[in-house]
């Protein structure tokens, strides 16, 4: 397997204790993402200011957010100036960053307000994360709009490298929502994803993606030996688990790296039998089992029952 391939959901990455904790939102993260379902692939999160230099994201891990930045990642240097806002600033504010489909296949927006609670102790950004299809010239524009209202004196970006190293900090008026502020100035193809932010659907399809994540994901946080052996193979149950459960996606065409499940086809594997049963379990039990009358070991597709045994033809239905 190549080394150059990058892998959306690549398991060996989680390496550590702290890296594996993010398992579970990076999943959620990936089929929201790369939704090919028809619904707004709007991705939700926060960051929150802890202490006088950290900034963590709840509900991955307790690092500060600049460690679980890849180095070399076109995404790094927003990230940072992202992280700056929220340690620095002692306003409220909105921000937009705009990546324009170069090196993805299409536009990747992140949007986000600070918030300020009244006691001034707690301080943090609601975020999304929005994939469009905006064009590349249309980000450009829509840089320069946003650019021109910004009370921030930033260098007008003539193209689309301009564009992708500012993060647009926004005052939003005081009567305003800022998201609802964002949606009258932002205009994108798709109707729906300002709708879905505003109505909270966002908000609910993540948290869905998640509960289904945390329940896949299971039997590798108990069996983290399966990172090491078998990264591949265990990366495609988890797709597969997350397709049969409504979350369909097309990695590659969303620019979000290979699929698991496609490298293990292109190299001849089978992922029915190496992906879907490596001893897990599901709703039925253990999708491995001996044969009461031969004592052959039986496996079973996941989320499906056998009547015979695989080896003997004896019924081994409970």
């Amino acid at each position: 397997m190549s080394k150059e391939q990058f892998i959306a959901l690549d398991l060996r990455r989680y390496d550590t204790p702290q890296k594996l904790a993010s398992l579970n939102n990076d999943t959620a993260s990936l089929v929201i993402e790369a939704s090919n379902t028809g619904n707004p692939r709007v991705n939700p999160y926060h960051y929150i200011k802890r202490e006088r230099n950290k900034v963590i994201a709840p509900g991955i891990d307790r690092r500060d957010v600049s460690e679980m930045f890849v180095r070399n990642d076109p995404l790094t240097p927003a990230g940072e100036e992202i992280r700056k806002l929220l340690l620095e600033d002692t306003e409220n504010f909105a921000y937009v960053w705009i990546s324009p489909p170069n090196p993805w296949p299409e536009t990747r927006i992140d949007i986000g307000a600070k918030r300020i609670t009244k006691s001034k102790k707690f301080e943090y950004f609601e975020s999304y994360g929005i994939s469009t299809t905006l064009s590349k010239d249309d980000c450009l524009k829509l840089g320069q709009l946003l650019v021109s209202v910004s009370s921030n004196n930033y260098l007008f970006p003539q193209n689309l490298d301009d564009l992708k190293s500012i993060v647009i900090k926004l005052e939003i008026p005081p009567e305003k929502d800022p998201f609802s502020y964002l949606s009258e100035i932002i205009k994108l193809p798709e109707k729906e994803i300002f709708q879905s932010i505003l109505d909270g659907t966002a908000v609910k399809n993540k948290a869905k993606a998640l509960k289904k994540a945390t329940i896949v994901n299971k039997p590798i946080m108990k069996n983290l030996s399966v990172i090491y052996s078998n990264p591949f193979e265990y990366g495609a149950y988890i797709e597969t688990e997350m397709e049969k459960a409504g979350f369909g996606m097309n990695l590659e065409k969303s620019g979000c790296g290979k699929s698991n499940i496609t490298l293990l086809n292109t190299n001849g594997l089978n992922t029915e039998t190496q992906t879907l049963a490596f001893g897990y379990s599901d709703e039925y039990g253990s999708l491995e089992f001996p044969c009461p009358s031969c004592g052959a070991t039986n496996r079973r597709p996941s989320g499906q029952l056998i009547s015979n045994c695989q080896n003997c033809g004896a019924n081994v239905r409970c």
